[in-house]
């Protein structure tokens, strides 16, 4: 039977997928574009400088947390403060409402590298997994939660569209409750413990040994067999995936004429698709391999960006979206089983931490540049880019070597 905390952690995986489902890929754009006046570079420069900007400030609070384990105030404190800007988005113009998506999104990845970091102390080294996998399906659930919240808001203020500014504006605050009232349970049942009350300050040559500690791990990784052209295809993938989460809603309502409503159904499936594609392909790669699995992945990825260069049929799109996130289901299952046979066992922790770090500093060039080839030429230009990326992508993939069993069946 579950604890109290392990519920009350994995309930915050559900209230989180409030921020990165209904608000980064659907209404902050649209917020941005439609009714601010802003366009996609904007957008994308926000996501790539807040990107940098909590890749400097992350390692910095996970020293701290390490130190004084303290993890608490550094999940709390943001999350609350999101919640307020979220809340208040649509009452600025569109200068702060940059400035506070940008602080938004940096205080989501902040909170996010802490809760992780929490799973540690609430389960042993056995029940790790399954507790890991009880985020995920809560995670999964919020997505259609959240999306089915913010449909009923627009219904509820729609006239003859749902998208009225009314009910767009009318999102946000409702975004924001959701966040607030799943992330409850967190804030009262789990508490610190063991925290080293003596050690809370912490000094500047703290804070540099923690990046020195970073870099020269980093370097040690890379020393790895076969883990350089494997770090290089999992940025270059980071690049293509972010690029397309941000800008997926906008394309469809631009260039396909999808509307608000025919979308988060569409996002609905998607959630489906890609659950359905974790499962099924990291089952696949257990028989035939991570890397044979993420050739597949990606052969789809680049099928699904050409039809959306080629055709501007809503028919394609929806088959296209949904296989798409089927593929990147699939890619996210493959893609950790892979890096679980480059990786000592002892290592496993630390350089699961430093994948995201490189995933993560990757993916600020992919909505930058995206972006502007948005403004600056056309949505099918920025979709050339996503599919260089990956085709490079399947070019560092190959040379990746495949450690996996050799009892295991190839193709």
């Amino acid at each position: 039977m579950l604890s109290k905390k392990i519920v009350a952690w994995a309930l915050y995986d559900l209230a989180n997928t409030a921020f990165t489902s209904p608000f980064v890929t659907i209404f902050w754009p649209l917020l941005v574009t439609s009714i601010l006046g802003g366009n996609e570079f904007h957008i994308g420069l926000t996501v790539a400088i807040a990107i940098f900007v909590f890749s400097i400030i992350v390692p910095i609070a996970g020293a701290i947390s390490d130190k004084t384990n303290v993890r608490k105030p550094f999940i709390v404190i943001p999350t609350f403060l999101m919640i307020i800007i979220i809340a208040i988005l649509p009452l600025t113009n569109l200068f702060w409402n940059l400035i506070l998506a940008g602080i938004a999104t940096i205080l989501y990845n902040l909170s996010l590298s802490i809760y992780n970091a929490l799973l540690p102390t609430l389960a042993s080294d056995k029940e790790m997994g399954k507790i890991s996998g009880l985020g995920m399906a809560t995670g999964f659930i919020g997505t259609l939660l959240s999306l089915f919240v913010a449909y009923i808001t627009l219904w509820y203020f729609a006239n003859d569209t749902m998208e009225t500014a009314a009910g767009i504006n009318a999102v946000f605050p409702v975004i924001a409750i959701f966040f607030f009232a799943f992330s409850l349970p967190l804030f009262f049942v789990v508490k610190d413990e063991n925290v080293k009350k003596q050690n809370f300050k912490i000094s500047i040559q703290d804070i540099r040994r923690t990046f020195a500690s970073i870099i020269m791990n980093l370097r040690k990784l890379m020393d790895i067999k076969g883990m350089l052209p494997f770090l290089v295809y999992y940025a270059l993938f980071s690049n293509a995936l972010a690029a397309i989460d941000i800008f997926f809603f906008l394309y469809a309502k631009k260039e396909i004429g999808m509307t608000l409503a025919s979308f988060i159904f569409l996002f609905m499936g998607q959630s489906f698709g890609a659950c359905f594609g974790a499962l099924i392909f990291g089952k696949l790669a257990d028989r035939y391999g991570s890397r044979n699995m993420l050739k597949i992945c990606i052969i789809t990825w680049m099928a699904v960006i050409s039809t959306f260069i080629i055709s501007k049929n809503l028919t394609a799109f929806w088959i296209a979206g949904l296989l798409g996130s089927i593929a990147f289901g699939g890619s996210l299952a493959a893609s950790r089983s892979f890096f679980v046979f480059l990786t000592p066992n002892d290592k496993m922790g630390e350089y699961f931490g430093y994948l995201q770090i490189v995933g993560r500093l990757a993916a600020l060039f992919g909505p930058l540049l995206g972006g502007w080839l948005i403004v600056q030429y056309s949505y099918d230009i920025s979709l050339v880019m996503v599919l260089i990326f990956l085709a490079l992508c399947f070019v560092y993939l190959l040379k990746t070597p495949d450690l996996r069993s050799s009892s295991s069946a190839k193709f």
